[in-house]
């Protein structure tokens, strides 16, 4: 009898032993599934360009506008660029043969902004439907996606296409129609007013992120 209650307790733990390996090896497999998915979209987003408003919609040229002001907007609603023809790949960032000493630069900047936890300036988008697309800040998208952050701060003006349905939220006013010569200025590679005109708090935190490198902070 001793011999068999040790020959099961033997067996015992070798089978809690293969239990506890194959959960282990299971979650290793899922793991290095998951690093492998996950480069191979930093992959992809790094080889695709990311989709302008005015392609999607080139009827957005003549389109009017409505500021609607600052809001916290989902990372995920934000889906591509006014910038045409698009400078930047599907991570916002620029397109690799645009990154250069100066481009760094400013993304140290940000980043180590965001490492201190400092509050960055508001972004400024376009919102069509229930998407959004960047006019200025593709930069600091960039890097609130990388750092898992679920919305960021924007400036937020909605473009009124005829043939996409407003979003639900929020009640506009009329007198906050914008002449559509900034949309069209806008598809030609030039920037708006939304982009011109800022406060002079806003403007020194701008100037801080597009400081050249041999200047002084």
């Amino acid at each position: 009898m001793p011999v068999l209650i040790s020959a099961a307790r033997w067996l015992l733990a070798r089978l809690s032993l293969m239990l506890v390996l194959v959960a282990l090896i299971g979650r290793a497999r899922e793991a290095w599934r998951r690093r492998g998915l996950a480069t191979d979209q930093r992959k992809r987003s790094e080889r695709e360009v990311l989709p302008s408003l005015f392609d999607r919609y080139p009827s957005a040229i003549v389109a009017p506008r409505r500021r609607v002001g600052l809001r916290g907007v989902p990372l995920d609603r934000i889906v591509g660029t006014m910038r045409h023809p698009s400078q930047n790949t599907a991570d916002f960032l620029p397109l690799p043969r645009l990154r250069g000493e100066n481009w760094r630069a400013r993304w140290q900047r940000i980043n180590r902004a965001l490492d201190g936890l400092a509050v960055l300036p508001p972004v400024d988008l376009v919102q069509v439907g229930e998407d959004f697309y960047v006019e200025d800040g593709h930069n600091r998208v960039a890097a609130a996606r990388l750092a898992g952050a679920g919305e960021v701060d924007a400036d937020v003006t909605q473009l009124m296409l005829p043939d996409v349905s407003r979003p639900a939220q929020g009640t506009l006013e009329a007198s906050s129609l914008v002449d559509s010569d900034v949309v069209r200025q806008a598809g030609r590679g030039r920037h708006s007013r939304t982009v011109e005109q800022r406060t002079a708090t806003d403007g020194l935190s701008r100037e801080d992120l597009l400081r050249e490198p041999d200047e002084a902070p």
